[in-house]
């Protein structure tokens, strides 16, 4: 979920300590700051790809930082997962074998098992990343990572989806902004890549940032997605550990009209999943509410 890569950053102030993010705006780094008092500190480490900063806030709970950006909170990480899973999974008729690159906290692969699909493969690029959000956030995970559905690997998710044609139902990319190590994964490139690893009526969704930095990451997305994709639908979501107000996701389909989803059979279905367990977040009226875009904002 990092969404601009820059170093974690704590200062004193009296006897406190605060982390601080002022990555955001894309195009106006620095110029605005997000500061979180730590109450305790549980765990900073440098990884062979990312510093990683874990600690507890009096309102957000516990929290976890990579390159010095929240990634998520105990408070309300279900916000950001299940309006990632949910209107995508439950948009297409019959999702079975997923691919999730990235997210190696386990939130995204938690919302997907709620779902009758066969399998997840989860591909995340650092280790330490799933080793300690098991260990210091299993709030987020709820314990997906020991699913007999789920496949867990280590790789460079870039490299692994060459390796795959017309496998998946839908490809899931949490990842961080298209800088450094990352910017592959918006790259038309990859998302021929991702075309060709799905099936026939295969769907493809990605967070692509805030608002703030439509111009920058959300337009070009949509623009390389559309070169490919016959069908392509920003959607908003509102979160509030995240730096600037409202962010993005992005959804492409080879063959299912995200503009037009068929909000019956999604009520249907939903209903049954409700049954097993409480949705905190999403409903079909969000859904329909999610697609819903300011002029400024339509593409």
């Amino acid at each position: 979920m990092a969404k601009f890569k820059v170093s974690s950053r704590i200062v004193r102030s009296g006897r406190s300590r605060w982390f601080s993010e002022a990555a955001i705006p894309f195009r106006h780094p620095g110029t605005i700051r997000l500061s979180l008092r730590i109450e305790r500190l549980v765990h900073r480490e440098r990884s062979a790809f990312q510093d990683i900063l874990i600690f507890d806030h009096a309102v957000f709970g516990r929290v976890l930082v990579l390159d010095g950006i929240v990634q998520l909170t105990q408070a309300d990480e279900f916000i950001y997962h299940e309006m990632l899973v949910h209107p995508v999974l439950l948009s297409h008729p019959d999702p079975r074998d997923i691919l999730i690159i990235g997210s190696g906290d386990g939130g995204a692969l938690r919302e997907v098992l709620r779902h009758p699909v066969r399998e997840v493969c989860l591909v995340d690029i650092d280790r330490r990343v799933i080793e300690l959000s098991q260990e210091h956030l299993g709030f987020a995970s709820a314990g997906a990572f020991r699913s007999r559905r789920a496949r867990v690997m280590v790789q460079d998710g870039q490299q692994f989806i060459r390796n795959y044609a017309g496998r998946f139902d839908i490809v899931i990319v949490d990842s961080t902004d298209p800088v450094g190590a990352s910017t592959p994964l918006y790259t038309e490139g990859f998302y021929r890549d991702v075309f060709r690893a799905l099936k026939d009526e295969g769907m493809l969704v990605a967070q692509v940032g805030t608002f703030l930095d439509f111009e920058d990451i959300i337009r070009t997305t949509h623009r390389s997605l559309a070169r490919l994709f016959p069908s392509v639908q920003t959607y908003r979501f509102s979160i509030p550990s995240y730096l600037c107000g409202d962010y993005c996701f992005i959804a492409a389909s080879k063959a299912i009209d995200l503009a037009a989803p068929e909000f019956e059979a999604i009520e249907r279905r939903f209903a049954v999943l409700a049954r097993k367990k409480r949705f905190r977040y999403y409903s079909p009226a969000i859904h329909r509410a999610a697609c819903t875009l300011p002029r400024v904002w339509r593409l």
